[in-house]
C-alpha cells in the first residue's frame, strides 16, 4: 500500500490559465500542445477525469500519472497505473508521481499536481 504525500498543486494557475483564454488573452495553440506520446498514455494508462475538458468541452478529458525518480532508470518518465506504482514503491522506495490532465480531443495538457508516492508505514 502506498501513500501520497508532500502535494504540490498546480490548480491556481489552471484556473488562471484557463480564465485567461475564455477571456481572449491566450490563443488555443499556445494551450494544446499535446504531443502524441502524451496523448496515447491518456488514452492507455489514463482515467476519466469525471469532468469535461476546460478548453473545448469534450468528455474525453483524462488524468495521467507520469513516474519520475533516480532510481527508475529507464522506467522514469513514464505513464503508469496505480498499480504499477505501487509496485514501483515497494521496488525502489519513494518516487514523485505527476498528474496531468489531457485531453485527447484537442490536446489540451496542463500539470495539476506532483506528489510524493512513499509506502504506508
Amino acid at each position: 500500500m502506498i501513500a501520497y504525500t508532500h502535494e504540490v498543486s498546480h490548480e491556481w494557475q489552471r484556473r488562471v490559465t484557463v480564465r485567461d483564454f475564455h477571456q481572449g488573452s491566450l490563443l488555443i495553440d499556445d494551450l494544446c500542445d499535446a504531443d502524441s506520446l502524451l496523448r496515447a498514455a491518456a488514452t492507455h494508462h489514463g482515467e476519466d477525469a469525471q469532468y469535461p475538458c476546460p478548453i473545448c468541452g469534450a468528455d474525453s478529458l483524462r488524468v495521467v500519472k507520469w513516474v519520475h525518480g533516480e532510481k527508475l532508470g529507464r522506467r522514469s518518465n513514464t505513464a503508469r497505473s496505480d498499480d504499477e506504482i505501487e509496485r514501483l514503491v515497494d521496488e525502489v522506495g519513494p518516487i514523485t508521481v505527476h498528474f496531468v490532465e489531457v485531453c485527447p480531443a484537442c490536446k489540451w495538457n496542463y500539470l495539476l499536481k506532483e506528489v510524493t508516492a512513499a509506502p504506508v508505514v
